[in-house]
């Protein structure tokens, strides 16, 4: 089930799905230690001696509040007759989650109403040893194992607190946990259980007919029972309504801090682009790591989730975060890429947000002497970086990570293979397969051109020279042995048989998205029209596939693919760059309304997207995808304005012969 919103502040990341449900809670670090891994904190309601969770039946929308990362649900049940309003929030500043309920009476009889909360924690990402238990002190339930606390509260706006309560066990023989305790709208009141365990809470709300009431339930973190109970005291001096406010002023400021101008966007594309910024931040530890995915249902797929930092993809999103303005959340992650690369200077296949190296199913054959690694993630960290730099120009900082520059340099020019001068096989970004990859190669010409672009500026003439000319021979060696005459286009792969992989894959793209060949080129040209019109899917969805018979996740054999969020931008991205008119730009801005349309109502990106219902496909959201259009959408701008200057300064010309 996709994840329909995520809420976060950089320590907690709580991603809901469509029943209102929470299914991923992330504390103390974004991406690990997932206290609920896919099962569900969820919400019921009891009414007239009838009880219902939120789900099948309900008619439940999901948005966020604008600009915000503040989650605004509206749930309706036509049998009970009542709605029910939330607004959801992860305090910016401590580590609670923040939860307003709005709940409405439509009867036009007053009417007793009873909110159930259940809570299958699975602390440390397991149940084992796990207590719940009342805290009388608090009126609290308190959810606990070794360094980790969750306390549980909530007030209604008449003042009264928790009605009643249950610890109970769970995931056993005749106990199937405390929601089911819950069903019958009463609840036993035990006060503590151990083991595999959940708990119940419920408030009371007697409502006027026609007429509606509040309740405030919050959830506090902590690595001690004293302070989830100094939070729980904080939230009750300052109330949940005043901390939602000020969240939700945080992150109405953070996203329209002065950047890019997008205000002549269509309104579609300019919504798409903020929420992309916002939901790419709460996938954003505060110690630097930036995680592909919140959305563990992956685990049904291959008991592994995306909550790990592939750098390739933070690589992607630093630069969409640094073309964007916020500089700030790259620099953290060009740091976290500082202390855990390798001391050879390459990155792992993936790390976990606390810096260790995360799982992998990369294997090294020592027949082979292929290093367990996709190349292009080093090559992307060390590109984003001289973008970074090319912005902001502080020297200050790069010297900070000079690692990062000098280490990776050292490994890309010994990883190349003195034979044909492109770097020596590694696994493809779609972790399939080993070989020397267009993708690869091309990254790699990106990082050779932005080292050289650095020791030009730290005035070192002997590596600038070495730089420049290992860029230029790469480029040699991509057209001699990864393009294709016969076809007249680049070509995805050469395998270390020294077979030739001559599939349509639209990560061939990267020969143009990363500098080395120009987007107006007739090698580009006729790749790119080979790639849109081979993989493009020609449903009422379209959208564009991976590349020719991708079977990951596939829905039918009748198209080569599902149509993938990142491919659909890189196509997106030829037509920006191409352009050389208003009129031309209008390719690549059908492509972002694409994106935009195909996104969720709260404006979640999913990795792919069903060809024949346009439903979300495997991980939702994923924040390369939302990078993807970030830096589409820049581009765009920013070509827009070229092109501008370049009508009105072509005009001015006219103008001055004419005279």
């Amino acid at each position: 089930m996709p994840r329909e919103a995520i809420i976060g502040n950089g320590q907690v990341a709580i991603a809901f799905d469509s029943k209102m449900s929470i299914r991923d809670f992330f504390f103390p670090k974004v991406g690990l230690e997932n206290h609920v891994s896919g099962h569900e904190l969820r919400m019921g309601v009891w009414v007239d001696g009838d009880f219902r969770w939120l789900g099948e039946g309900w008619e439940i929308e999901t948005r966020y509040m604008p600009e915000t990362l503040v989650g605004r649900s509206r749930a309706s049940h036509p049998g009970l007759n009542i709605q029910i309003e939330t607004n959801d929030a992860v305090n910016a500043f401590s580590n609670v989650l923040l939860r307003k309920l709005m709940v409405s009476n439509l009867e036009r009889a007053p009417r007793k109403i009873r909110i159930f909360f259940a809570h299958d924690f699975h602390i440390y990402g397991d149940a084992v040893g796990d207590t719940v238990m009342y805290e009388p002190a608090q009126n609290a339930m308190v959810h606990y194992k070794r360094k980790r606390y969750f306390l549980v509260n909530g007030v209604t706006g008449k003042g009264t607190g928790i009605h009643q309560y249950a610890a109970g066990h769970k995931e056993l023989p005749g106990r199937e946990g405390t929601w089911r305790d819950a069903e019958d709208g009463v609840l036993s009141g035990n006060p503590i259980a151990q083991g595999f365990v959940d708990s119940a809470v419920s408030f009371d709300l007697d409502l006027l007919p026609q007429s509606r009431g509040t309740l405030y339930y919050w959830i506090a973190c902590g690595r001690s029972l004293k302070e989830v109970v100094n939070l729980d005291a904080q939230v009750r001096r300052i109330g949940v309504e005043e901390l939602l406010l000020r969240t939700e002023n945080y992150w109405s400021a953070w996203v329209n801090k002065r950047g890019v101008n997008i205000g002549t966007l269509p309104k579609e594309i300019a919504k798409a682009y903020k929420s992309s910024l916002l939901i790419m931040r709460s996938h954003a530890d505060r110690q630097g790591g930036i995680i592909a995915s919140c959305d563990s249902d992956i685990l049904q797929f291959n008991k592994d989730t995306y909550s790990y930092i592939w750098t390739r993809d933070g690589a992607i999103a630093a630069m969409a975060f640094d073309m964007a303005g916020f500089r700030d959340t790259s620099i953290r992650f060009f740091h976290f890429c500082d202390s855990v690369m390798a001391d050879e200077g390459f990155f792992h296949h993936k790390y976990s947000a606390d810096g260790s190296v995360g799982s992998s199913w990369l294997p090294v054959e020592e027949s082979d002497g292929i290093l367990p690694i996709e190349e292009d993630e080093t090559a992307l960290v060390l590109y984003a970086l001289w973008r970074h730099f090319q912005r902001y120009r502080d020297i200050e900082f790069i010297a900070s990570v000079p690692n990062l520059v000098l280490k990776t340099t050292e490994f890309l020019l010994d990883h190349l293979d003195p034979a044909t001068g492109l770097p020596r096989p590694s696994f493809d970004l779609w972790e399939e397969r080993k070989g020397v990859f267009a993708w690869t190669a091309a990254t790699v010409y990106a990082a050779f051109k932005a080292s050289a672009r650095f020791w030009k500026v730290l005035y070192d003439r002997e590596r600038y020279e070495t730089m420049s000319k290992a860029a230029d021979d790469l480029r040699a060696a991509i057209l001699k042995y990864l393009y294709d005459p016969t076809s007249q286009r680049f070509i995805k792969a050469v395998y270390p048989d020294g077979s030739k992989d001559t599939a349509l894959d639209s990560s061939i793209s990267a020969v143009f998205l990363y500098g080395g060949f120009g987007a107006a080129d007739a090698m580009v040209d006729r790749t790119m029209n080979a790639i849109k019109d081979r993989l493009w899917i020609r449903t009422k969805v379209g959208g564009l596939a991976r590349y020719e018979n991708d079977l990951y996740q596939r829905v039918s054999g009748e198209v080569p693919g599902n149509p993938w969020f990142i491919c659909t931008l890189w196509l997106a991205r030829w037509y920006i760059a191409r352009a050389a008119t208003h009129e031309q730009l209008k390719e690549g801005l059908d492509l972002l309304s694409w994106a935009a349309q195909h996104a969720l109502p709260s404006g979640v990106m999913a990795e792919q997207v069903n060809p024949y219902t346009g439903e979300p496909v495997s991980v939702s959201p994923l924040t390369w995808s939302h990078a993807e259009f970030v830096i589409a959408v820049c581009e765009f701008l920013e070509k827009r304005q070229e092109i501008s200057a370049a009508t009105f300064e072509s005009g001015q010309k006219e103008a001055t012969s004419c005279t």
